[in-house]
This record gives C-alpha cells, structure tokens and sequence, in this order.
C-alpha cells in the first residue's frame, strides 16, 4: 500500500469525464503526493502537504508516536460527488483508511451519503490492486475505515457523530450502517485543525469587512501571520492560496446566482401555472352553465377551445348531464 494514490480526476477547468476511471499506483516517495489544482479547497491544499498531515493524525491518534511523513499515502477522491471546489482528503496510514470532508457552510447530513461512496470506491479499488478475492471464503483483511467531517460554519446544534441509521433511515433500516465523527476545532488551541478553524473565520470576516478585493487578502494575511494562524504555511504558500481563495470566491457567487435564478424561474413557472389553473378553473365554471342550458358537450369543447374528454369529467364532476344524454 506504500505510496499509494487513488486519483478519481476530471480536468483542472471542471470539465466533467463520462465514465471517470480510477487510477492507481505504487509510487515513490516523491511522486505519492497528489498534484494541487485551481479547484482545491485551502483545506485539500494544506493538508495534501505531508508535514501538515502527519500533523492532522497525530491529533486523532496522538498514541501513535512512531508515524513518519514517509508512512503517508493519500488517496485523493475528486469524483463529481463535490459542488465544484474539492474538499475531500484521504490518507492511509497506520493501517487505517482516514477519509475527511470539510463543510464550511452548508449543513447537510447526506454528507453521509457522499463519505459512504468514497469509502466504497476506496476499497473496490484497493482490493482490485491487491489482488484479493471478495469470492475467497477467507475474511479480507482491509483497513480500518475512520471517518470525519470538519466543519467551520456557524450551526449551534453540534452532534458528535452523524450515522446512516439515524440521519438518513431515521431508525428505519438498522442492517446498513456508517458513521461520521463531527471535528469542530483542534483539540489545543494552537494545533493545525484550530489554526485552520481560525483561518477559515478570519476569511469569512475580511472578505465581509472588504468585499472581493486585494485589501481583504492583504488583511487577512497579516492578521493570521501576526497571529500565528497558518503563519508557515502561508508564507510559503500566499500566492497559491490567494488564487484558491479567489476560485472559491466565484464558485460562490456563481452557485449563488445559479439559485437566484432558479428561483425566479420557479416563480415564473408557479405563476404561469397559476394563470393556467384559474383559467381552467373559469372555463370550467363556464362548461358547467353551458350544460345547464342544454348545450351539447362537444359544443361546449369547441367553444372553450378544450377536449370533449375534460368537458366530460368536469360535467360529472357536477353531476351534470348533457342534453342528449337526458
């Protein structure tokens, strides 16, 4: 498994692929890193650096002392279950499959869904590269799946953990389960999953306080380089996240004005079947007194411009019979 990367790609300008197929390797330690995109989240973009990573599991498994860099293998999941900007990470490590997705905004507990589906295409994909027989009646030894959503938005209701049963079957279907530990913050103050909680507020702050400009990414710069937020890496890294920042910025405009006029699309549609409906609902109060005075059903039709069939069920509707039928 060392060096090993699953890489479900559609190009860096978001042209989907018909059929993506899954990649996979045995890679050296030089090559095992995914290459980052103009599409990767600022989280995707930290935490695919090893240093940062190893980082990230020492604080979920701070028993484990002995994990190197070297011991990392990402598994890189950038299939078309994301809304454009890839936030998903994927490490093995220490015999375990460790499978993120950060949520900054949107609350939606079919994330479970989306974490369940990466989980599956990871070990599809890991058994067919290791040659292991799912038909064999020995039991296959897998990795250890763990599974998490980091989340940065505002929400008050924070459950620890979000379960297929509960949060998708709603205690319906018991014999399918997943669950997902909910991460809200680092568990010290000053260690790479609050730094980047951190940043993540400071983002939202600057870019409210200065709007899409150069002032806001030069503030928030210095602030989170002042404060010790993400300082290294920022640094290293200021002009790449700048443009990441700039590409989640019109991803979210864009989406934004995609519901904006669905919106008013639906309203034009609800407005325009409303006219149909109180046209109809007239025609047939019309339909309806036509009848009373002895006229024929497909004179009826005819003048109303509608099918004897319709004429035909709003008269029994009434209990109204036309004069021939009398």
């Amino acid at each position: 498994m060392r060096g090993e990367v699953l890489d479900y790609t559609d190009t860096i300008l978001n042209k989907k692929i018909n059929n993506p197929q899954s990649t996979a390797s045995i890679n050296d330690n030089n090559d095992k890193i995914p290459k980052h995109t103009v599409r990767d989240s600022v989280f995707r973009h930290l935490f695919l650096e090893p240093k940062y990573a190893l980082q990230l599991y020492r604080i979920l498994h701070p028993e484990d002392t002995t994990a190197t860099e070297a011991d990392i293998s990402y598994l890189t999941i950038t299939k078309e279950i994301t809304n454009g900007i890839r936030n998903d990470l994927g490490m093995y490590i220490g015999g375990k499959f460790l499978i993120m997705i950060e949520a900054q905004t949107t609350w939606s507990e079919n994330i479970v869904i989306r974490i369940f589906i990466y989980l599956a295409e990871i070990w599809k994909n890991y058994i067919a590269q290791n040659g292991l027989d799912v038909f064999s009646s020995k039991d296959l030894n897998l990795p250890i799946p763990e599974l998490y959503v980091v989340y940065t938005g505002e929400r008050k209701s924070r459950p620890a953990v979000l379960k297929l049963s509960e949060h998708i079957f709603h205690g319906t279907c018991k014999d399918v389960e997943l669950a997902v530990h909910m991460i809200y913050n680092g568990k010290e103050e000053k260690d790479i999953l609050s730094q980047y909680v951190s940043f993540t507020k400071q983002v939202k702050y600057f870019f409210q306080k200065y709007g899409r400009t150069s002032k806001a990414a030069e503030e928030l710069f210095r602030y989170c380089i002042d404060h010790n937020i993400l300082k290294e890496y920022l640094l290293s890294r200021q002009e790449e996240v700048t443009s990441m920042l700039d590409v989640i910025f019109d991803d979210t405009i864009h989406r934004r004005k995609q519901q904006e006029e669905a919106f008013a699309a639906g309203e034009a549609q609800g407005e325009a079947r409303g006219k149909k409906a109180g046209e109809l609902k007239k025609a047939r109060e019309i339909a309806v007194e036509m009848a009373r005075i002895g006229m024929e059903e497909d004179v009826i039709a005819s003048v109303l411009k509608v099918d004897v069939s319709q004429v035909e069920k709003w008269l029994a509707a009434e209990s109204i019979l036309s004069s021939a039928e009398q």
